[in-house]
């Protein structure tokens, strides 16, 4: 912690307890924002972690997700986690309490509506089907508690653990038929068939399970499956956290990209030279959009958006998948920087 933060920090600490002994600041975060001085200014990110239960979380996120959906519910089920273990200045963010939740889910306040922050995030962001909200919520808390290039290293991780996870994780699952998550009435109390998507984005991911359990779209089980999905990458979120405050990471989840996706960044990269095939970036599941390799089985007509005949460059490509094969190896380099997604 620098000491410009650490100064920003104390001095925040001290406005914030001073109001407390006064007798002016309340349980409200309303009433405690008005507290503040006028020029008031929260601490410089990051604002520091302490280890979580990932277990707590992923109830927590399950909760959020029944009345934030996946984006809100993943990022209010961190950082309430944060705001309840460290205090200020996670107590800045409004968040709804826990017992705020699960009162309005019993019908104590009716006419209550709760709007949060990473709501947006439902559906693939308001609905359109693209990155799930549950680790682009998540994602979002994460960059709270530690350096960007820190966040950028786990959050990584948690996005390959969305691809590969066969959601709902059989804890969740678990959890549901004793009845231990939090809401009074749950959308669907079953144990739910579960699958991996091998995609972020959040219309592939619903319609492969769709396709595997037989639930409709607009199912209530379709819906707890997605309120159990949040919960889990919140908690895997958090575990990851952990790993990275007590430095073993790389033990907890190594980063090993798919086999497809190595073979392919062989040659299609973040780069210099369009015509090698360097005109994209990422890391994502290739095959999952990209499933029509034919322009890598020898010469053609097709043109990329630019007019480049794809014959110019396919017979790169070749050679690059076929270097690919042996990924194992090489997908191990991508756990630690990789050299092809500098800025």
């Amino acid at each position: 912690m620098s000491d410009l933060h650490r100064r920003n920090f104390i001095k925040g600490a001290a406005v914030l307890s001073g109001a407390a002994i006064c007798g002016v600041a309340t349980a409200s975060n309303a009433k405690a924002a008005q507290t503040l001085p006028e020029n008031f200014e929260p601490p410089a990110m990051p604002w520091g972690y302490q280890e979580l239960d990932p277990e707590y979380v992923r109830k927590l996120g399950h909760l959020g997700y029944y009345l934030e959906e996946c984006g809100g519910g993943s990022f209010w089920a961190i950082m309430t986690a944060l705001k309840e273990k460290i205090g200020y200045p996670y107590n800045l963010i409004p968040l709804p309490t826990k017992e705020e939740f699960i009162d309005h889910l019993s019908g104590k306040s009716k006419g209550k509506h709760y709007q949060g922050i990473m709501q947006h995030g439902v559906g693939g962001v308001a609905d359109y089907g693209s990155l799930c909200g549950a680790p682009n919520g998540a994602a979002a808390a994460i960059t709270f508690a530690f350096p960007f290039a820190d966040v950028k290293s786990i959050v990584k991780r948690l996005m390959r653990y969305y691809e590969t996870e066969a959601f709902p994780n059989a804890k969740s699952n678990e959890y549901a038929i004793n009845k231990e998550f939090y809401p009074p009435k749950y959308k669907s109390g079953k144990s739910l068939p579960r699958s991996p998507s091998h995609s972020v984005l959040c219309h592939v991911s619903v319609g492969k399970w769709c396709e595997t359990s037989g639930y409709a779209s607009g199912s209530k089980e379709r819906s707890e499956r997605c309120a159990r999905v949040t919960g889990d990458v919140a908690a895997m979120a958090v575990t990851l956290l952990n790993a990275h405050l007590k430095g073993n990471i790389e033990t907890v989840f190594p980063l090993k990209l798919s086999q497809d996706t190595v073979s392919c960044r062989v040659c299609h990269f973040k780069g210099k030279k369009f015509e090698a095939g360097q005109f994209t970036r990422g890391s994502m599941e290739c095959s999952s959009c990209h499933n029509d390799m034919t322009p890598h089985m020898g010469e053609n007509k097709l043109k990329t958006a630019y007019g480049t005949d794809v014959g110019t460059w396919a017979g790169a490509a070749v050679v690059g998948t076929v270097a690919g094969i042996g990924t194992h190896a090489v997908a191990g380099r991508f756990s630690k920087e990789d050299p092809h997604d500098e800025e």
